[in-house]
């Protein structure tokens, strides 16, 4: 797989992981919190969603994306646990 490509889907996955935390949480409360959080879903899966779309916003040059592959990795790693954490104290 390349860097790019699993860089967009780390910004797929990571916007899905905040909305559902955001909708299991706040349950749709209008709080600034939740909707901070509900802004941060909704752009980070949209800008997931359109680097897939359009594959040309993917570099082709994968030596660019080192640092940020692991960046977006560790990312979702750490979004994944916050939220089976929150669902645990819930």
């Amino acid at each position: 797989m390349r860097p790019a490509r699993f860089v967009t889907l780390c910004f797929v996955y990571s916007g899905l992981i905040l909305l559902m935390q955001y909708v299991t949480v706040y349950q749709h409360s209008f709080e600034i919190t939740g909707l901070a959080q509900l802004g941060v879903a909704l752009s980070i899966l949209a800008t997931g969603v359109y680097r897939l779309w359009d594959s040309d916003v993917e570099s082709e040059n994968p030596s660019k994306y080192g640092l940020f592959t692991y960046g977006m990795a560790i990312l979702s790693l750490i979004l994944t646990g916050l939220f089976l954490g929150q669902l645990f104290l819930l």
